[in-house]
Order: structure tokens, then C-alpha cells, then sequence
């Protein structure tokens, strides 16, 4: 195997990973439940949980993921970021919130790189290289 794990330890592996996986999703689930919308778990594909508002009409799909952080390098404890990687995303506004070992709910900016920069002032160190600090909304 080129990770250097053998079958067995991939498969444990890959368990594991769907429980989390499931486990994030339940907590994004009941989030919404509670704040009165219609929630609608996935059957298979990209698109991890379907939610609708009654009142509005307003339906949303959402992709749900662990929410991994860096370790060992310069942004050590830093979200590893991820993407939406469906061909569905160019028909779809597919949102991605990230769930922690907390259970904690974070939605990242959904308005792209582009005018994030436009938005917020972020720090900088002597090499003008970005260090993971929002300093303030422009």
C-alpha cells in the first residue's frame, strides 16, 4: 500500500471516519432542528443534509464535515479547509459547515476568496505572508 497501512488498519480506519462523519451530521441535524427547520438527512451523494423552512419556503443543501486542524506547521491549529468537489456545485448552492470534537458549528464565508479579501483586514507577518489573524471587518 503506498500509505504504508495494510488492509485490515484501512478498513478500521475508514470506520471510524464514517462514524465521525455521522456523528457530525446528527449535531447539524439537531442544530437545525431546533431552530424550527425542516431537516431532511441524505440517502447517498454529496449533498449530506436537505433543510427547508416552512415558513419561507427557503431550501438549502448542506455538506457536512469534521472539522480537522493543522498540526506541526506554521499555522498549526489552523482549519484544514475544504471543498465542495460535486459537478452539482455549478447547479447548486451547496454550504459547508464544519463540526469540532466539541460540537461546535462553524460556517465558513460562503462568498468566495475574492471578496472575502475585500471584506476583512487580516494581519501579516514581516514577510507580508498572511498569519491566521482577522484583525477587522473593512
Amino acid at each position: 500500500m503506498s500509505n504504508g497501512l495494510n488492509k485490515e488498519k484501512q478498513i478500521s480506519y475508514g470506520v471510524l471516519t464514517r462514524r465521525k462523519g455521522d456523528w457530525c451530521e446528527m449535531i447539524v441535524q439537531a442544530y437545525y432542528r431546533k431552530l424550527g427547520w425542516l431537516v431532511y438527512p441524505k440517502f447517498s451523494g454529496p449533498i449530506d443534509i436537505i433543510l427547508i423552512n416552512e415558513e419561507t419556503g427557503e431550501v438549502r443543501f448542506i455538506d457536512v464535515k469534521y472539522k480537522n486542524t493543522r498540526k506541526g506547521t506554521k499555522t498549526n491549529g489552523r482549519r484544514i479547509n475544504r471543498t465542495v468537489k460535486t459537478p452539482l456545485k455549478k447547479f447548486l448552492k451547496i454550504e459547508l459547515i464544519y463540526v469540532d470534537d466539541d460540537e461546535n458549528i462553524e460556517f465558513p464565508y460562503a462568498n468566495g476568496r475574492e471578496r472575502w479579501a475585500k471584506e476583512f483586514e487580516v494581519g501579516r507577518n514581516k514577510n507580508g505572508q498572511y498569519n491566521g489573524k482577522v484583525l477587522k471587518r473593512k
